[in-house]
């Protein structure tokens, strides 16, 4: 019996990384993700061994450079891949003790350099004062809609694990036998649903079918859940940019 899918199919990672065959996948000059093999890479995704060949080298040197973060995913199973958060290169090494240290999975002399990766921390977005409570309040009625959302959750008959400082995408895992759900929890006092998500909660809603949106309102006095989709929070809701991530551009 095949396991249950545990992340998108390959279709769905061909659009969320811009498609493109490698697993380093590059669009227009630019890395836009990375699509990996345990059996290929199996200290994915914190290293990646580059492979001979001028494409793909390029392809490493390229993701090197540029210096941001890209999606990456976990090949899991058959037409299974798992998202596990935005990374970066942090080095490109060719020095034969890094390729010996690492490259022990591959055939003598396939290997041509191996890339560090490091997982990025989402940006601290602190709202135009005003516009949401302070970090305190804030605080109160994030956990009061965690603790609303765990109570309905294991009402339904799942197991919650908590992953907010996980930096996932997503705040609890609900997991029952029926399947799981990667939940983002958002709370606020108004009696309408009103919240901001990061890039990374953005992607995963993108990346993964079993991505759900949480939103208490009136959290701390009469909690009320309201629960999306992917799909359906960005047809339901419009989205404004609190502020912008500035880079310099590779010359």
């Amino acid at each position: 019996m095949r396991k249950p899918k545990r992340g998108i199919t390959t279709a769905q990672l061909k659009e969320a990384t811009a498609g493109g065959d490698s697993y380093i996948r590059t669009k227009n000059n630019e890395v836009r993700g990375l699509a990996l093999k345990k059996e290929l890479n199996p200290n994915a995704p914190d290293v990646v061994l580059v492979g001979q060949g001028p494409r793909i080298q390029r392809s490493a040197e390229l993701f090197a450079e540029q210096g941001r973060a890209v999606p990456t995913y976990i090949k899991n199973d058959v037409d299974d891949w798992e998202f596990f958060g935005h990374y970066r290169a942090a080095k490109l090494s060719r020095k034969a003790s890094d390729i010996k240290a690492h490259g022990s999975s591959r055939p003598p002399n396939s290997v041509a350099a191996v890339l560090f990766l490091e997982k990025a921390e989402e940006p601290d977005i602190v709202p135009r004062k005003g516009s949401f409570p302070d970090a305190k309040e804030r605080k109160e009625i994030e956990q009061a809609a965690i603790s609303f959302v765990t109570r309905t959750l294991e009402a339904r008959g799942f197991t919650v694990t908590d992953r907010q400082k996980d930096n996932c995408g997503y705040d609890v895992l609900a997991t029952s036998s029926q399947g799981r759900l990667l939940v983002e929890v958002k709370g606020t006092t108004s009696l309408v649903p009103r919240f901001y998500v990061t890039r990374n909660e953005y992607q995963c809603s993108v990346g993964q079918q079993e991505w759900r949106l949480f939103v208490v309102t009136s959290a701390r006095t009469a909690p009320r859940l309201h629960e999306y989709t992917g799909p359906e929070m960005r047809a339901a809701f419009a989205f404004d940019p609190l502020v912008w991530e500035c880079t310099l551009p590779h010359s």
